[in-house]
């Protein structure tokens, strides 16, 4: 994996926390989210833990993506949350 892309996926999900204060997020439930959504399903089901070491650079490529989305469109955020929670059952 690609050291460079690996950092962004931490560092977004680091800077989302700062970015929302107030939906009270932990970096995991971004990353979460952005895995879920990517994946199609609860990512658990879908790959090993952790997840970051087991994506495609396709897949990698796409929760990056989704990550930086979320920073200007908190919208697209809640919305992909209820999907993720959808996928778990919790809605």
């Amino acid at each position: 994996m690609n050291l460079n892309k690996r950092q962004q996926y931490f560092d977004l999900g680091n800077e989302l926390v700062n970015r929302y204060p107030l939906l009270q997020f932990n970096n995991h439930c971004y990353w979460r989210i952005a895995l879920d959504n990517t994946l199609g399903g609860k990512w658990k089901d879908k790959v090993p833990s952790p997840a970051y070491k087991h994506l495609t650079d396709e897949q990698l490529d796409y929760v990056i993506h989704l990550l930086k989305s979320y920073k200007t469109n908190q919208q697209l955020l809640l919305d992909h949350n209820s999907i993720s929670l959808r996928y778990r059952g919790k809605i």
